[in-house]
């Protein structure tokens, strides 16, 4: 049983994968993009909802429990979990399709503002430390590990995080947290690969981009953005330290420069999450990148 039907509320159809190479011309050239295209995908009036909880509303406030959102074989024995934060879910319209075609089940479970990564964060709502976060972490990734996917996906936001008084993050703490992390749920039979952050943008998308459509490049951002503090150092540390792979994402986004529009695509929903369109895109490279894990 193959599960994971696109809501008929996305207006928008998900793009063929691209090849690698593809995919590397096109962020190659995204830089020198000056006019908003006449056919970008999605339409600009609709790019603050090409999110995958308009795609997959059941991942819409996030996925609390095992049960809660499951998709590709259902059936099968086999298991990738993506785990972290609204970092994780964006990637899902990636996976599917490497879930279906290898007849994998997969497990999505992401919390709001919640990092994968075993650290006290601060909840802007409450205004207080995320405990709750901690409690949820700890318990689900005790479940993954009892479920012996083949394949865990720890994907969290890094940048401008706060600790539990509301002050920075240092990067031995994320470090450290993360490698807990990797440690509870790593097995002789569980591979465990960390997927780095992206690059936020200091313009507000897609907005900018409405404001911007003959010159674009307005709403670009360097990469890394000096106005953001980031613990992309500190993932690709804990990684290393703990033997297991690190994905990093820039490559298939950015130069040395992040441009909002890659192609004919765009590629964010908002200043900090790739759209799920653009996700999509991206699914032959993300395969690339698992292939030698997959069974």
């Amino acid at each position: 049983m193959v599960a994971g039907t696109v809501s008929a509320g996305a207006s928008t159809p998900l793009p063929s994968p691209a090849s690698p190479q593809q995919v590397a011309k096109l962020v190659a050239a995204a830089s020198r993009i000056q006019n908003l295209p006449n056919d970008l995908l999605p339409a600009l009036n609709e790019a603050s909802a090409d999110n995958v909880g308009t795609y997959f509303p059941v991942t819409q406030y996030g996925c609390l429990r095992t049960s809660s959102c499951v998709f590709g074989n259902v059936k099968a024995h086999s298991t990738i979990v993506l785990f972290g934060d609204s970092h994780a879910q964006m990637w899902l319209t990636a996976l599917m399709p490497i879930a279906v075609k290898f007849k994998l089940k997969l497990l999505l479970l992401w919390r709001p503002s919640c990092p994968a990564a075993s650290v006290t964060v601060w909840n802007a709502t409450s205004k207080s430390p995320y405990t709750l976060c901690n409690s949820w972490r700890a318990s689900l990734l005790v479940a993954v590990h009892r479920l012996n996917p083949v394949v865990v996906l720890l994907a969290s936001r890094n940048t401008a995080m706060t600790g539990p008084s509301n002050g920075p993050i240092s990067d031995a703490t994320w470090q450290a947290g993360l490698q807990h992390s990797i440690a509870l749920v790593k097995s002789a039979s569980t591979k465990v690969d960390v997927v780095g952050d992206i690059t936020p943008f200091s313009s507000i998308l897609p907005s900018c981009l409405a404001a911007y459509k003959h010159h674009i490049q307005q709403c670009s951002s360097p990469d890394p953005n000096p106005n953001y503090s980031n613990h992309f150092a500190a993932e690709k540390a804990a990684a290393k330290a703990k033997g297991v792979p690190y994905i990093n994402p820039h490559p298939w986004l950015c130069t040395t420069v992040c441009s909002p529009v890659i192609g004919k695509l765009l590629g964010y929903y908002n200043d900090n999450h790739v759209s799920a369109t653009y996700a999509a895109f991206l699914s032959t490279v993300w395969l690339n990148a698992l292939h030698s894990q997959l069974p």
